[in-house]
């Protein structure tokens, strides 16, 4: 399973080695998110509502607690204020292991949050409910994909997945998200989702569930 958990990441774009095209595409992300206004900093703990289209119209929340992981927090948070998971697929769903979803249906979103962020230490067991990014297995390689643990999965503690977040309500909604692969945990073909969008998805995987909006709510 952790093999496997490399390899659903395998198309995040890895860190950079060039030290120019890294502070480039530094300056590129500060710049969007000066202009989205999404630079805002994270409160030490907020909720984050998913509206879907699992069982017609079911929802699920997560708890944010920033001291958990404060890179990955603050970055979530970004990413929700931009909208970036609103008509967001789940591209994978792995039977008694994880529910995976990272690409936004406009490819533009998914160019412009393609910079990777610094890990975190591990302060939180992956256990059932959590919400975690998925990684390359190199360092600093988190960029928008993330997975929720649909059992305990403590044995990703060690290899370095630093949880951020928790389900706290309508975790049956995310036991309910339909593979979009059926009879196989592949899942989506990624590459072709980033860079066609969710006319593409739609047609290639019909069955595929999706968020239909991410925000921050001040309650359950």
């Amino acid at each position: 399973k952790l093999q496997f958990l490399y390899l659903i990441a395998s198309s995040t774009p890895p860190p950079r080695h060039s030290s120019l095209a890294a502070m480039s595409a530094r300056a590129l992300t500060l710049l969007a998110l000066a202009a989205c206004g999404a630079a805002a900093k994270a409160p030490a703990s907020f909720l984050v509502e998913f509206d879907t289209d699992v069982k017609g119209d079911g929802k699920f929340v997560v708890n944010v607690t920033t001291a958990w992981a404060p890179n990955g927090a603050q970055h979530f948070y970004d990413l929700v204020n931009d909208g970036f998971y609103d008509e967001a697929a789940f591209t994978r769903v792995v039977p008694n292991f994880v529910v995976q979803f990272w690409i936004a249906g406009e490819p533009a979103e998914n160019e412009k949050w393609a910079q990777a962020i610094q890990d975190d230490p591990v302060t939180k067991s992956n256990v059932k409910g959590t919400m975690t990014y998925a990684a390359t297995g190199a360092p600093n390689s988190r960029t928008t994909q993330i997975f929720v643990n649909t059992v305990n999965n403590g044995f990703l503690d060690d290899q370095g997945f630093a949880p951020f977040a928790e389900v706290v309500k309508g975790m049956d909604v995310v036991a309910a998200i339909t593979n979009p692969t059926p009879g196989s945990s592949g899942g989506i073909d990624q590459g072709a989702y980033t860079q066609k969008g969710n006319a593409w998805l739609r047609k290639n995987y019909p069955t595929a569930n999706f968020v239909t909006k991410a925000k921050v709510v001040e309650s359950l």
